[in-house]
């Protein structure tokens, strides 16, 4: 099986993150690649190949066009305020406050994209998080190209970004632009299995309401573990999409044979 990759993951590297009420090194770093292809090239599991260029439309088919233009400026409106560390969220419109204005300062702007402060912006993200889609792109080409199945090595990862908004270390969402990819190909449905221990709440939100994409998701019990608001086994979807999205929240321990083997068992047969 051949694995995609490209070392323009390195481009993005955060310096700190908020964890426990205090910012500490980033656990998201380009070492998490480092030992994936380790083990890729141990194991003999085939080529590495480099990832084709696709343009911003396939991103576009999944992301809202005001939040991918801020991703492509959010540094460089930083950086023009002299600020030459990780940019961060200050603020966000919980509640009742405005989520239909854009702020114009690039204070408001992170909060009004990001869920919470595990998102940091570096000189080299929009590039990285780039490459990664087209990481995840290329994937797709491989298998109409008749390939069984590829390894897309997406990094930054992509499971907690939203059509609107960036969360949980992810940007943009590779493996629902993958999805929509392969839709806009011709396919009939699309199954995405994620088995993260996080709840994948980007890529539900974004097919909450589409019928031809069935998202399951295996993963920590959002009462205790994050992302806290989402993955929930009563939220199946709605409008067309009810019924095509399913989640089994574990809760921690959860081992093997106490509960994930039967989980895995049911989404598979989903």
């Amino acid at each position: 099986m051949k694995t995609v990759h490209t070392d323009r993951h390195r481009l993005h590297h955060g310096n700190a993150e908020l964890i426990d009420g205090t910012l500490k090194p980033c656990f998201e770093m380009p070492a998490r690649i480092d030992m994936i292809l380790a083990r890729v090239e141990a194991t003999r599991l085939g080529p590495v190949v480099p990832p084709a260029a696709f343009g911003i439309e396939p991103v576009l088919r999944v992301h809202a066009a005001p939040y991918v233009r801020f991703l492509e400026h959010a540094w460089a409106e930083w950086s023009a305020l002299g600020r030459t560390h990780d940019a961060l969220p200050l603020v966000w419109p919980v509640r009742d406050l405005r989520t239909d204005v854009e702020p114009a300062h690039i204070d408001g702007k992170m909060g009004f994209y990001a869920m919470d402060a595990g998102v940091p912006i570096t000189a080299g993200t929009w590039d990285a998080v780039r490459a990664s889609a087209d990481v995840a792109l290329t994937g797709v080409a491989l298998l109409a190209d008749g390939e069984r199945a590829a390894f897309a090595l997406c990094r930054p990862p992509g499971h907690h970004a939203a059509a609107g908004y960036m969360g949980g270390y992810c940007y943009l969402n590779n493996a629902a632009i993958a999805a929509r990819r392969l839709l806009d190909a011709g396919a009939a449905r699309v199954a995405i299995l994620d088995v993260d221990y996080h709840h994948g709440n980007g890529t539900q939100s974004i097919f909450w309401r589409d019928a031809d994409v069935l998202f399951c998701s295996l993963h920590g019990d959002p009462r205790v573990e994050y992302p806290y608001f989402a993955g929930f086994a009563d939220e199946r979807g709605d409008g067309d999409g009810f019924g095509f999205n399913h989640n089994w929240p574990l809760p921690h321990g959860t081992t093997w044979n106490g509960g994930y083997r039967d989980a895995l068992a049911g989404a598979c047969a989903r």
